[in-house]
């Protein structure tokens, strides 16, 4: 039979592992909660982060530049060469693409040697100029219709191996052609294309 300090030993020693088990159980809770609780935090804080990127590439995308346009051997114009089918060509069928690849921005904004409102027509395929209260001739019919992309072009600079310059406003048709020729292509107002205002150059790859 155990006395009274015995017992009073024996449960104050059980007492005190009891407490240290508790107290590293605590602690071990705790740590879970905050080894939790950062993670939980940093969760956030990456996904909060990765919107920003989503977002900044949204924003590349809109401000940004496109590939894929194209001279056209039959009429000169500059068309856009993304799609199954070449567009309308006003020298009769679709255009004949060569040469350089174009990679024009768009969507950004205009300055003293970078002109905007140059659009994509779903009709033709071509590049046109949006800034007159009629939208020139499209070789599909009537006027151009635009779609997609503000390009934003530049114009009166240097040409360089990567940019082409001689690229000009067509006054018949609004469309952009190419006046390094002797003549100066096929216009879907009729005859060859007329050539006005800036010196365009056109980076290319």
């Amino acid at each position: 039979m155990t006395s009274p300090l015995s017992r009073w030993l024996h449960f104050f020693r059980n007492g005190i592992r009891t407490g240290e088990i508790v107290l590293r159980s605590g602690e071990s809770n705790r740590r879970a909660f905050l080894t939790n609780t950062i993670r939980l935090t940093a969760g956030v804080a990456g996904l909060t982060v990765a919107g920003s990127a989503l977002t900044a590439q949204a924003d590349v995308t809109i401000q940004g530049n496109q590939g894929n346009w194209r001279f056209c051997t039959k009429c000169y114009g500059l068309f856009f060469y993304g799609y199954p089918t070449d567009g309308v060509c006003p020298a009769g069928g679709a255009h004949g693409m060569a040469g350089y690849n174009f990679i024009l921005p768009h969507d950004v904004s205009e300055t003293s040697t970078a002109q905007g409102n140059w659009r994509f027509c779903t009709k033709c395929f071509g590049m046109f100029f949006r800034g007159y209260p009629s939208d020139g001739r499209c070789p599909a019919g009537a006027g151009h219709d635009a779609a997609g992309y503000n390009f934003v072009l530049p114009h009166d600079v240097p040409a360089t191996p990567t940019a082409q310059g001689n690229w000009r406003f067509c006054t018949k048709c609004f469309g952009m052609f190419f006046y390094g020729y002797p003549t100066n292509g096929v216009c879907a107002a009729g005859g060859a294309h007329g050539m006005a205002g800036y010196n365009f150059v056109l980076p290319h790859s």
